[in-house]
């Protein structure tokens, strides 16, 4: 199974995006130019694995988020709760979403 480098650079941007980062904050903070990660977001060019790594580590996201092997970013990030809690889907859809908009307010007091 080969990456989808496509889906991997549309996802780095979802996550990024969520936590309210631009694209200069997440280079920095993996090291890389920004114009280095513009490129890996619109699949100009395929990140190395130690990249994708540190991208997701900064991200707070797994590398099967990153590559597409999760379905969603709510997964990737608050994990299933169904499982572990026994919540309806409808109860885990709403945490989800609650994780999703709270992590932006969060990340800016980080």
């Amino acid at each position: 199974m080969d990456i989808d480098f496509t889906l991997t650079g549309q996802r780095i941007r979802e996550a990024r995006q969520c936590r309210g980062w631009t694209a200069d904050v997440l280079a920095e903070k993996v090291g890389l130019a920004t114009e280095s990660l513009r490129h890996i977001e619109n699949a100009s060019s395929k990140p190395s694995l130690q990249t994708l790594f540190r991208i997701a580590t900064e991200l707070d996201v797994s590398l099967d988020y990153i590559t597409g092997r999760t379905p969603n970013l709510s997964s990737a990030i608050s994990g299933s709760y169904s499982k572990d809690y026994g919540l309806s889907e409808q109860q885990e859809r709403m945490v989800q979403d609650m994780v999703k908009s709270i992590i932006p307010v969060i990340t800016e007091y980080l």
